[in-house]
């Protein structure tokens, strides 16, 4: 148990140092993704303290460093589990290891492209028809756009979640889809948690994926489910006693 502690421990530091690489090679184009962020407003962004763009700058850093650490991670996480691992567990482990990062990039990039400038032109355009002039400090503008993405990005793994749990056989497709009503209410209320601000807006810009995905998540676990009955040796039929 200690061996495994100091060599868990080992992979924790070696993950931090991966990050503060990649962080260190983020920090030079960290200006332009700040830039890339605040352009999607439609506004002139504007600090309001002497430390605030440096330390906006340092975040966006340390997010973009995240991101180039990531395969790094995953290599960490994969030389720590796999010593316990048979080869299918470890072909099977990196299939579910590569869907979760297609998912959560795929998140991702759904938010970029599509739930947050929708937001953001709602959000800035209402106050304007208002007769306001924006005036939107640098760091909780790109504060707002970060928790957007990385948020779009967990609730893309739900899919994935369904059909790993279809796959271990944990649950049944049949129990999803009896509970397609339950499902409605727990994303509005994961929906109205976990959106940046509370408008009715940005509640349904992320409830309305969230319905589509427990639908597609409905699809892969069924599909998962079969190959696990499949795979799993039938139960030993009931052998009558016989008396000769």
């Amino acid at each position: 148990m200690w061996d495994h502690i100091v060599e868990l421990r080992r992979r924790v530091l070696r993950s931090l140092l991966w990050i503060a690489a990649g962080m260190g090679a983020a920090f030079p184009v960290s200006d332009r993704i700040m830039a890339y962020l605040g352009g999607k407003a439609g506004v002139q962004m504007v600090f309001t303290a002497p430390t605030e763009a440096f330390w906006v700058t340092l975040k966006v850093a340390v997010f973009l460093g995240a991101v180039l650490a990531y395969p790094f991670l995953l290599y960490e996480i994969w030389s720590f589990v796999s010593p316990g691992l048979y080869r299918k567990e470890k072909r099977r482990f990196l299939g579910w290891v590569s869907g979760g990062t297609l998912f959560f990039l795929g998140g991702v990039a759904f938010s970029d492209f599509v739930a947050l400038p929708t937001a953001l032109n709602f959000l800035v355009g209402f106050g304007q028809r208002e007769g306001l002039k924006a005036f939107l400090g640098v760091d909780r503008t790109v504060s707002f756009e970060i928790r957007f993405l990385f948020v779009f990005g967990l609730i893309f793994e739900l899919p994935l979640l369904m059909a790993f749990a279809g796959s271990r056989g944990l649950v049944a497709p049949e129990t999803f889809r009896k509970g397609r009503r339950w499902a409605l209410v727990g994303n509005a209320v994961a929906a109205s948690i976990l959106s940046p601000t509370q408008d009715f807006l940005n509640m349904m810009i992320m409830f309305v994926p969230l319905v589509v995905l427990y639908e597609v998540g409905i699809l892969l676990s069924v599909w998962t489910y079969r190959r696990h009955r499949a795979s799993s040796p039938a139960p030993p039929s009931s052998v009558r006693a016989r008396t000769v």
